[in-house]
């Protein structure tokens, strides 16, 4: 066991790389719980910080992570929600609607289609792997995930930084 986790650490990306890593799982968390509740999200952002943040971060190896980025983008999916959801259903198959997909796979597709659309702080590329990365491992569909995000960054901007 002790093996593996020096493995795992030896693994891990810069800190600061890390930490926004960390607040993009949080933020998806966070917006999770969102969809069980009709809550004020600043309430939700709260409770979980008291009740989950400390166990992600002891996770992750971190002592922090970056509080500014995970509340400009859980607020700003908020703020953007409509427009975001018209921009996924626009990206998904015929047969498809944004009500069939599941919360986990809504949560991670708004947070992403937001930092594509609105953030523009990272590269595309940076932001997809991200996000493919947490569906992948909260059980989502990374292939899925990725043909709907690769059509959406095409979309908003093409002569967006690659």
């Amino acid at each position: 066991m002790n093996d593996t986790k020096n493995k795992l650490k030896k693994n891990l990306r810069h800190i600061s790389i890390r930490k926004k890593t960390a607040s993009r799982i949080c933020s998806t968390q966070v917006l999770y719980g969102a969809s069980f509740s009709n809550c004020d999200i600043d309430i939700l952002i709260k409770s979980y910080m008291v009740n989950y943040l400390s166990s992600i971060l002891k996770e992750l190896d971190l002592k922090d992570l970056d509080y500014e980025l995970l509340n400009t983008i859980i607020r700003g999916v908020y703020k953007n929600i409509s427009i975001i959801d018209e921009i996924i259903s626009k990206n998904l198959s015929n047969n498809w609607s944004i009500n069939r997909l599941s919360e986990t796979e809504k949560s991670v597709l708004r947070l992403a289609t937001y930092e594509l659309l609105f953030e523009r702080k990272f590269n595309k590329i940076t932001i997809i792997n991200e996000y493919i990365s947490i569906i992948r491992v909260f059980g989502g569909s990374p292939d899925f995930a990725n043909g709907i995000l690769e059509n959406i960054s095409k979309e908003l901007n093409e002569n967006y930084n690659e």
